[in-house]
C-alpha cells in the first residue's frame, strides 16, 4: 500500500519561501503565477492490509510527528503502490492540469536573452573602456 502525505502552511499563516518563489517566478516571465504555498511531501510504502487501521494510525502520526497543527494543514491519501514517478513529471502533470489549453503561458527566454545581451554589451564597454585608456596612457607617454 502506498501512502501520500502533503504538509502545507495554514492560508492564515505567512509562507516567505513561497512568496519568494512566486516574485522569482513572476521576475522569470511567469506574470499569471498568483500564489505558491512551499510544503513537504512524504511518500510511504506500507505493508498490510487493513487501510482503515493505517488510516487511523498515520492521521495521528501526521498529526503528533510530520506536521504542526497549529500552523499545517496536511493531506493524506492510500492506496494501491503505483511505478515511481520523478519529480519532473509530477510538476508537468500539476502545470497540465493547473492551466487550461487556451491560456498562454510566457516563457522566461525572451527575456534571458536579453539580460545576456546586455551584459555582453557590459563587457564590450569595458573592453572599449579599457581600449580607450591604453591610447590616452600612449599619448600621455608620448608628450
Amino acid at each position: 500500500m502506498k501512502a501520500e502525505i502533503i504538509v502545507t502552511p495554514k492560508q492564515s499563516v505567512y509562507d516567505p519561501q513561497g512568496d519568494a518563489v512566486k516574485r522569482a517566478m513572476q521576475h522569470l516571465g511567469m506574470e499569471c503565477v498568483e500564489s505558491v504555498r512551499i510544503g513537504k511531501f512524504i511518500e510511504l510504502e506500507i505493508s498490510g492490509k487493513n487501510v482503515e487501521k493505517t488510516r487511523v494510525k498515520l492521521d495521528q502520526i501526521c498529526k503528533d510527528l510530520l506536521s504542526n497543527p497549529v500552523i499545517e494543514d496536511y493531506v493524506l491519501k492510500l492506496g494501491e503502490a503505483k511505478a515511481p514517478v520523478s519529480a519532473a513529471a509530477k510538476l508537468k502533470a500539476l502545470i497540465e492540469e493547473a492551466t487550461d489549453d487556451d491560456d498562454e503561458i510566457p516563457l522566461p527566454a525572451s527575456k534571458i536573452k536579453s539580460k545576456v545581451k546586455d551584459k555582453s554589451d557590459k563587457k564590450k564597454s569595458k573592453k572599449e573602456k579599457k581600449k580607450d585608456k591604453k591610447k590616452k596612457d600612449k599619448k600621455k607617454k608620448k608628450h
